[in-house]
Order: structure tokens, then C-alpha cells, then sequence
């Protein structure tokens, strides 16, 4: 595997671990709780992140069986690589970002499927970074399971996943501490 592959899977480790240790120093009833009406509960919050990481599987499914069809907007590489640049900036950042629908948490109260589904998915994650190894650094545009006009390399995909998982474990984090 590539340097930045074996990065991104230690990231990804230290990132499930994080999450575990939370879900396992914390009720159900705490992790359902919202902090305020506005804002999502622990549980919405990894619900969201599963949402999200599982639109990306049928994309990587297309791109290691050969299938995947660049976005036209893919043949502009300046274009997506500024626009995973912004998006991967924006993550970076710790103002709320608004969602796109497809990727809302179901509201109310989840059980220990949905943490169950969501180390699933973890794990699942990890599995395809491995499959996707020969791709890396090829210059794979892909556009964004939400929106086919925002299209970005493959590379900065993995990287926007990562970022945008670590800014909702610290919202967590946040979220238990002024409980």
C-alpha cells in the first residue's frame, strides 16, 4: 500500500477508536440526547456519517470494477481539484455547514444497531482504501454522491471523508462534555 493509503488507514483507526471509546463511556439515553433543538444528537451525528460514507461505496465499487464513468466536469482537473480543495477546507473549519438532504440523520431515538452499523461501515471504509490503493494518485476525478456538478479527486474524497469524520467526532466530544 502507498505511504499516503497506510496514513489514512491509521488515521481512520485512531478515528473508530475515538468513536468507540465514546460510545462505550456513554448511555444510549446520553448519545440520543440533542444539545438544543437546532443541533443533532451523538447518535443523529454518526447516523449522518453513516450516511454519508455509504454513498460513497457504489462509486468505489464502480472505480475497482473498471465501471466508473468520469464526470464530464472530471475533464477540468483544475476545477476539482479547487473545488476539493474549498470542500476540504470548509471541513476544516468549525463552523456549521449545512447537509445536503440525502445525507440528513434520521431524527429521534437510535439503538445499538445504528452503532453497530456504524463500525460496520467503519470497517468497511478501511477495506476499500485497501481496494482502492492502485487508483491513488491517478488523478480519478469522481463527483459527490449528493451533487454530480461537485466533482473532486479521489484522493482528496478519502481525505474529505477523514476530515469531515474527525470534525464530528470533536462535535461529539463537545456535544458529552457540557452534558
Amino acid at each position: 500500500m502507498n505511504e499516503q493509503a497506510d496514513t489514512w488507514q491509521m488515521e481512520l483507526t485512531q478515528l473508530t477508536w475515538e468513536f468507540d471509546k465514546l460510545a462505550n463511556e456513554y448511555d444510549l439515553t446520553t448519545l440520543n440526547q440533542r444539545p438544543n433543538p437546532e443541533n443533532w444528537s451523538p447518535m443523529e451525528i454518526l447516523h449522518h456519517l453513516v450516511r454519508v460514507n455509504e454513498s460513497y461505496f457504489p462509486i468505489f465499487d464502480q472505480i475497482i470494477q473498471g465501471k466508473y464513468k468520469s464526470p464530464l466536469l472530471g475533464n477540468l482537473p483544475f476545477y476539482g481539484k479547487k473545488m476539493g480543495e474549498m470542500i476540504l477546507s470548509a471541513n476544516k473549519k468549525p463552523v456549521k455547514i449545512k447537509t445536503f438532504a440525502r445525507w440528513e440523520p434520521t431524527a429521534g431515538m437510535h439503538n445499538q444497531d445504528l452503532l453497530n452499523t456504524f463500525f460496520e461501515t467503519q470497517h468497511l471504509l478501511s477495506v476499500y482504501i485497501q481496494k482502492l490503493d492502485p487508483y491513488f494518485n491517478q488523478k480519478q476525478m469522481i463527483a459527490s454522491p449528493a451533487n454530480k456538478w461537485i466533482v473532486y479527486p479521489l484522493d482528496t474524497t478519502i481525505e474529505i471523508m477523514l476530515t469531515h469524520e474527525k470534525r464530528h467526532c470533536d462535535q461529539i466530544k463537545s456535544i458529552l462534555v457540557s452534558e
